[in-house]
């Protein structure tokens, strides 16, 4: 018999049962006594206390559950709490439930191969085993880990949930306000939680020789990386792989492979971005859903019918995962990312409504595939492109759809909508609209041609892009325009090839940037100082980058700042130093 205690209760195991004796306060709310039996224990979940607030251990009893928020888990009868103090009773229980859980499944297992009137015991099914992984860090240094989640999937199901807040390695630990913004963590939140070190060896613990799945694994794998590096620990190899790989494979039409969208295209629910706990539980269920799609029943199967192969990493080093095809193979099996746009054809007919516009798709348009509607269109005397730019002046919008039959909203239709408030003339049709134009429809108004393009890329300043409160704000304003609206004028002026153009208005968008009263924390926005770098290397003006990037530096002292050695600035200031002494 092993008995642990919880916050207002005590667990006792016995031979066959888990008991829950809860006193009179606690009773009030999840009941005085619950005896669970052994083999009804299928999973759990575990969240970490934290400064103010309790952690508590969830069981699935008879079937899977998700994760209970804080509140609803001090009124659930299967559900522990525990407080800070408690935290070894805490990790202990967690430990023997994984010993049991595993025991469960293994026993499940092996009563399914047996004659059905000699195991009554509900058969489960097999499919892939692995961990869902996600870290959130405290600042820009990868290895400042903060929190960490794992998901852990047995069989094809999630089984179990882990959350912990940690420490940052020493050298690490500062919190910066943007990471802090994005996932609420502070100082305070980890000042009384276990070291990263300590942390760790409780992941190596769940992992044992599962593979790990992140979204952007890159980050994930590195951060671990740098953060074991940074406390001289080390770990045996760890295979893994990333979902952000899978799904710009396997979903190519999304208008990005950000894990809320992915999640969302695939009908999986992503309940709080940023959560460790929360984003490892959804790249876990992205992965079985990509997986599920390919009838692959393992990592590994998945893999072989993409002929890829995990990645693996030890703190020393990392493979990443990669296409393990011959290089032929990989061109021929990817037609589209090297297929041309036709050209108009010439001696079409004149006539036709869609002589001389520039057309572009996105999304499923009919039944027909994009070489074919490519060739329709060129047959009309039109031009197919793939990208909506200033010469853009028809967008069809096929169908890409959500989980919850909503359609998404593509890159190429937010650029368009974009340019048309920007004053371009551009014409948006549905499949249907588009069709009817192929067959000669001249109903569906498109827009009069210009005899020439947009003059300049200047028109794409749209100070719509900034939230009104912030439109007007004197402090940011750059030619009598928000900073932020000019995003898109700089991207076009590099991509048309004006460089000097383009570093002109960056250098003047620097300058508002490093306003003190600008500086986030002391910290002037450093994207405007580095694309500004970036155009200087184009035009191997290495002195002009090593100036531009010094004078970042400089600011953030003057505030009060000193920027990490792994700061993209800084890393770039490196390599930028470099060029100029060869």
């Amino acid at each position: 018999m092993s008995v642990f205690k919880a916050y207002g209760a005590t667990v006792t195991i016995t031979s066959q049962h888990l008991v829950i004796d809860r006193n009179m306060v606690a009773a009030l709310t999840a009941g005085r006594q619950q005896s669970i039996g052994l083999g009804d224990i299928v999973g759990y979940h575990v969240q970490e206390p934290g400064r103010l607030t309790n952690g508590s251990i969830q069981l699935s009893v008879g079937a899977l559950r998700p994760a209970l928020s804080g509140n609803a888990a001090a009124g659930d009868p299967h559900s522990m709490l525990f407080t800070r103090n408690q935290s070894e009773q805490m990790r202990a229980l967690a430990e023997y439930l994984h010993r049991l859980v595993t025991h469960n499944r293994q026993h499940r297992a092996r009563a399914s191969e047996q004659p059905r009137a000699l195991a009554p015991v509900r058969q489960i099914g097999s499919g892939p085993s692995f961990v869902g992984f996600d870290v959130e860090t405290a600042n820009r240094a990868r290895g400042s880990i903060c929190a960490i989640g794992l998901t852990v999937v047995e069989n094809g199901t999630a089984t179990a949930t882990h959350s912990w807040l940690c420490q940052p390695p020493a050298g690490l630990d500062g919190f910066e306000a943007r990471n802090t913004g994005v996932h609420g963590i502070t100082a305070r939140d980890v000042i009384a939680q276990p070291t990263f070190r300590s942390r760790l060896g409780d992941m190596l613990s769940v992992v044992g020789d599962l593979p790990l799945i992140a979204h952007n694994a890159s980050f994930d794998i590195g951060a671990l990386r740098e953060a074991s590096a940074a406390e001289y620990q080390s770990w045996r190899p760890l295979a893994y792989d990333c979902t952000l790989r899978w799904s710009r494979r396997d979903l190519p039409e999304l208008p990005n492979h950000k894990l809320p969208t992915v999640a969302g295209a695939l009908g999986v629910d992503l309940r709080q971005h940023h959560d460790a706990a929360a984003d490892a539980t959804a790249a876990a269920e992205v992965a079985l859903r990509l997986m599920q799609r390919q009838g692959a029943v393992s990592v590994n199967d998945y893999l072989a019918k993409h002929r890829s192969a995990l990645g693996s990493a030890t703190v020393d080093a990392s493979t990443p995962p990669r296409d393990a095809r011959p290089r032929a193979a990989r061109a021929a099996a990817a037609p589209a990312a090297q297929a041309r746009a036709p050209r108009a054809l010439t001696g079409a007919d004149p006539s036709h409504s869609l002589f001389g516009h520039t057309v572009v798709l996105t999304g499923a348009v009919g039944n027909m595939g994009r070489d074919e509607l490519w060739a329709r269109i060129a047959e009309r005397g039109a031009t197919p492109a793939k990208s909506v730019t200033k010469t853009t002046s028809v967008l069809v919008v096929g169908s890409w759809l959500d989980a919850d039959g909503q359609p998404i909203t593509t890159g190429k239709l937010a650029k368009a909508r974009g340019l048309i408030e920007a004053g371009q003339p551009l014409a948006i049709l549905d499949a249907a609209q588009f069709a009817a134009v192929l067959a000669g429809d001249r109903q569906i108004p498109l827009p009069k041609l210009r005899t020439a393009p947009i003059d300049t890329a200047m028109t794409l300043a749209n100070p719509r892009r900034v939230s009104a409160e912030d439109r007007e704000n004197p402090r940011k304003m750059v030619r009598s325009k928000h900073i932020d609206a000019w995003v898109p004028v700089i991207d076009q002026l590099k991509r048309d090839g004006n460089l000097e153009e383009a570093l002109t208005l960056l250098l003047e968008c620097v300058i508002v940037a490093e306003r003190a009263e600008n500086c986030v924390g002391g910290e002037p926005e450093p994207e405007w100082t580095l694309q500004a770098g970036i155009v200087y290397r184009k035009q191997r003006d290495h002195r002009g980058e090593v100036s531009v990037l010094q004078r970042w530096i400089r600011q953030a002292r003057r505030n009060g700042l000193t920027a990490s050695p792994t700061h993209p600035v800084v890393v770039r200031l490196t390599k930028a130093e470099e060029l100029l002494g060869r």
